[in-house]
């Protein structure tokens, strides 16, 4: 969503891997995480773009959320915190949220 002019490539092949090792309930972390750390690294006039003002961090988390909510963006959430924050940094994050240690949830209520 966000471009940015760096010609670095992205490893397609290890953003697959850093997907299929999330897991599936933890995206909802993932994509905060990751969200705020993008918006903290843009500049001012892409916050300007996407909220009308140049200081709207708010205005644009919000917007970020909305564009990335889908389950299907989750792999371009990975490919544009690669691009955004670099692969170190992303990983970096992810290792901080400590994924492999937050429990799946259980739902009591589905008895079906």
């Amino acid at each position: 969503m966000i471009s940015q002019t760096q010609n670095k490539p992205i490893d397609l092949n290890l953003v697959d891997q850093v997907c299929e090792h999330i897991p599936i309930w933890t995206w909802p972390q993932v994509k905060e995480q990751l969200v705020d750390a993008i918006v903290t690294e843009m500049p001012t006039h892409v916050i300007e773009k996407l909220t009308g003002d140049p200081v709207n961090d708010e205005g644009a988390l919000n917007v970020l959320d909305e564009y990335y909510k889908p389950d299907e963006r989750n792999k371009d959430l990975i490919v544009d915190a690669f691009k955004i924050l670099g692969k170190e940094q992303t990983a970096y994050l992810l290792d901080s949220l400590q994924l492999d240690k937050i429990q799946q949830p259980t739902n009591q209520n589905d008895n079906d």
